[in-house]
């Protein structure tokens, strides 16, 4: 506090001194016109010297308050930056796993698809392969069949074909009792014959 005085008080006689050397220099140089431009030189340092006092001793605290406000502003900004551009890092990071992990996850899901589509394209060839050998294996059995039909036929026909030209021309050659010993050996033949594999 009796710093605070002496300070005070100590401004108040340098403040004086210099109203004093104003009004001394003003009144000597005024006297003298060709002293007038170094009158005004002195009295414009004066002026400054005033005015840089005036800015330090009552601007200072201000100035200091507001650059260390912009300090702390800017400081705020670059942490508020901080932040977002982790945030972002964060988010791009995250962006590159999900996009990682669905191509790993495309690539399988693409496998699997490519093995069920193998394994259906091999069930459909091997269900075509059985139909295709049941096809056969119908035909050939038909066919068997209608050959051993046609045998039968043919030989029915051959029978039929027979017997009528026996009883043509046997008739005027042959006796009843040679006719009964030539059917009957005609017929054990006939029993006798193979009969086609079905």
């Amino acid at each position: 506090m009796k710093n605070h005085i002496i300070f005070k008080n100590r401004l108040l006689i340098f403040f004086a001194s210099l109203f004093f050397v104003h009004i001394m220099c003003s009144s000597a140089f005024a006297s003298d016109p060709s002293l007038r431009p170094i009158y005004d030189k002195i009295m414009l340092w004066i002026n400054f010297f005033i005015l840089v006092f005036i800015i330090v001793k009552y601007g200072k605290k201000p100035f200091m308050n507001f650059l260390q406000g912009q300090k702390d502003e800017v400081a705020d900004q670059i942490n508020r930056l901080q932040k977002q551009k982790n945030a972002l890092e964060a988010k791009i990071n995250k962006t590159h796993t999900m996009i990682e992990d669905s191509s790993v996850r495309f690539e399988q899901i693409k496998s699997r698809i490519m093995e069920d589509g193998e394994r259906s394209k091999q069930k459909i060839i091997d269900d075509a392969k059985m139909q295709s050998k049941n096809i056969i294996e119908v035909e050939k059995l038909k066919a068997t069949t209608q050959i051993a039909q046609a045998k039968d036929e043919f030989m029915a026909e051959l029978v039929d074909e027979a017997s009528a030209l026996a009883q043509k021309k046997l008739p005027s050659e042959i006796n009843d009792s040679d006719h009964n010993n030539l059917l009957d050996l005609f017929l054990s033949n006939i029993s006798q014959a193979p009969k086609a594999k079905v």
